[in-house]
């Protein structure tokens, strides 16, 4: 597989999909660095830990309500709109290093998310507009690979210059989505290119499936948050060590960045119907290892938390987007991603408090056996999804300008 550097040239009307990735990217990184950034705050302001849900629900929220936003109103959205959510997030993002106050705190993060939701969705649904596997699988391995090497760069910065302006160094991200916005205002262009599904003339019916694969999508981000929000505190109660923990993420982000690579090609190796069970199993399996204790089992489940969430993560995604018929479609597709980080550990957090113990587990089940069902329909539906033309471009054809 090729992976020279991707030419930034464009043509006619061909898309431009390297910046619509990047600022994809760029716009959801926020997830990824969470647990660091949580960090630096407390050190910063002396934020207590038992107020971190806050800080993370508040980032959150807003970025599904910008999600929310851009999805209803994304052809409405004038081209300035872009280019200010990047200077909303990178104001918030300075003021955030340098304010302690909690409330105050809550709302920055809040109107950070906001826009970086705003940023997120409509730039994730140009680059799904006609490569929606690759644009997924670019997204993904970008994001892997920029919140890993940002994790490992603040602590040092940290010691070295204080935990202030090692959060302040963050404020580079919405920068350079500014920048992106600024050069290459296709990224977030109002176009509404038709879809191979549109162009191909699909079966009417075609609407159902391409719901139900976008449901399925909502669902298995909801149990991979359920998940993965509670893993590091069962891992704790299960007696493994915060540095085992610190361990078991970094590997896993590896082998997500890994997956996010092998699962870019618009024509799967496994049947999405056969994907959904199989990547159902591997992300109960972290709720499952910390029942004994053992920390080398631990790590290797949440190497298949990883490896499970983001094969379907991007294959649900990119199915839904190739059947989906218009860009309001398409940022509803992208639009899942922020909510189903959102409502995830909220369900999670109501399904422990109403059953106990097994609530996670029992929660997380009922999320991604309906998730299989609405994938397996979208699927193997008569006509299913799978009727799109396939090919296998390489990695930089992926991220270049490409015909409809």
């Amino acid at each position: 597989m090729a992976v020279e550097c991707p030419v930034l040239r464009p043509s006619g009307d061909q898309p431009l999909l390297l910046p619509a990735v990047a600022l994809a990217c760029l716009g959801v990184l926020q997830p990824g660095i969470d647990p660091v950034f949580l960090t630096l705050l407390s050190s910063a302001h002396g934020l207590s830990p038992d107020r971190h849900g806050w800080i993370v629900s508040a980032s959150q929220c807003g970025m599904a309500l910008g999600a929310l936003v851009t999805w209803q109103y994304g052809r409405r959205l004038s081209g300035p709109i872009f280019p200010t959510a990047a200077l909303v997030a990178l104001l918030a993002a300075l003021a955030t290093a340098w304010t302690g106050d909690f409330a105050l705190l809550l709302g920055l993060r809040c109107l950070f998310g906001l826009a970086t939701g705003v940023l997120y969705t409509q730039a994730m649904s140009n680059a799904a507009a006609h490569r929606p596997h690759g644009a997924y699988g670019a997204v993904f391995l970008c994001q892997l690979g920029v919140a890993t090497a940002v994790a490992l760069l603040l602590p040092t910065i940290a010691d070295t210059a204080g935990a202030a302006i090692a959060l302040a160094t963050l404020a580079i991200a919405p920068l350079c989505a500014l920048a992106i916005c600024v050069r290459y205002p296709q990224a977030v262009s109002r176009r509404e290119p038709a879809t191979p599904a549109r162009a191909s003339g699909g079966p009417g019916h075609s609407d159902t499936r391409a719901w139900a694969a976008a449901g399925a999508t909502l669902l298995f981000i909801c149990a991979t948050m359920m998940v993965w929000s509670f893993a590091g505190a069962l891992a704790i109660d299960a007696g493994i060590s915060e540095a085992t923990i610190g361990q078991a993420v970094a590997v896993g982000s590896l082998a997500g960045a890994a997956t996010a690579f092998f699962v870019m090609r618009e024509r799967p190796a496994v049947p999405p119907a056969l994907t959904g069970p199989l990547s159902g199993l591997s992300l109960i399996c972290p709720i499952l290892a910390t029942r004994d204790g053992d920390p080398i089992l631990f790590i290797v489940s949440i190497i298949l938390l990883n490896i499970g969430s983001t094969a379907i993560i991007v294959r649900s995604s990119g199915l839904a987007s190739a059947a989906g018929r218009d860009g309001l479609f398409r940022r509803f597709v992208a639009c899942t991603h922020p909510l189903g980080m959102t409502l995830g550990p909220v369900a999670g957090s109501l399904a422990s408090l109403a059953f106990g113990a097994g609530g996670l587990l029992y929660a997380a089940v009922t999320a991604i056996l309906s998730a299989c069902l609405l994938l397996a329909f979208a699927d193997l539906a008569p006509g299913g999804l799978r009727w799109r033309r396939t090919s296998y471009e390489s990695l930089d054809e992926y991220l270049t300008n490409v015909q409809p």
